[in-house]
């Protein structure tokens, strides 16, 4: 306490909220808020410490500058709030990992899903062509024949044909795939009918 007319130093000047949020260009709401988180001290009712007040408001900008949570990190000074160190190691976690996919992309570990979808339904037309031809070319093979046994016979040899040609089809297509072989058309068979 200074006595009646005494000079206080300035630094030592006990000042209203409205004066240190001048002085620190921060609103009234805001000062009082970093008071009642216990950043700024108080020395009475809306009253501090000129030099307390500044020093510990520096003091808290300058951990938030390091990354450290201001007044306990989050909005609210409850600790929960993002850190700058944290969300630096995050981001380049998250770099990592971009990375990581792409050079795995590129050693073929993994596939374009647009890509594989694209080749099943290429593999799925072939197949369902393939046996949808099977009738037409049974038709006429099977019109003189009666026997259960030999239409049975002439059933099988033709869908396991087709199955053998989809089977070196499906081989052809993944040798291609691989950059081993340029063609991916399917071959004629000695009767000259094409796949499908």
């Amino acid at each position: 306490m200074t006595k009646r007319g005494e000079v206080r130093p300035l630094a030592e000047r006990e000042i209203g909220v409205g004066e240190l949020g001048e002085l620190l260009g921060l609103n009234t709401i805001y000062i009082q808020q970093l008071a009642k988180k216990g950043i700024i001290p108080r020395s009475g009712r809306g009253r501090y410490i000129l030099k307390d007040a500044i020093n510990a408001y520096c003091a808290t900008m300058r951990k938030s500058a390091q990354g450290r949570p201001l007044g306990g990190g989050g909005p609210d000074g409850d600790g929960k709030g993002p850190n700058y160190h944290e969300e630096k190691a995050r981001l380049t976690k998250l770099q990592a990992d971009k990375v990581q996919i792409n050079n795995d992309r590129e050693l073929s570990d993994l596939v374009n899903a647009a890509e594989v979808e694209r080749e099943w339904s290429l593999v799925i037309s072939d197949c369902k062509n393939r046996l949808l031809s099977i009738p037409s070319k049974m038709a006429p093979i099977l019109a003189p024949i009666t026997e259960p046994a030999q239409i049975m016979n002439v059933a099988d040899d033709l869908i396991r044909e087709a199955l053998d040609e989809l089977a070196s089809y499906a081989e052809r297509r993944t040798t291609t795939a691989s950059g081993q072989d340029d063609s991916l058309a399917p071959t004629a068979k000695d009767d000259d009918q094409r796949l499908g």
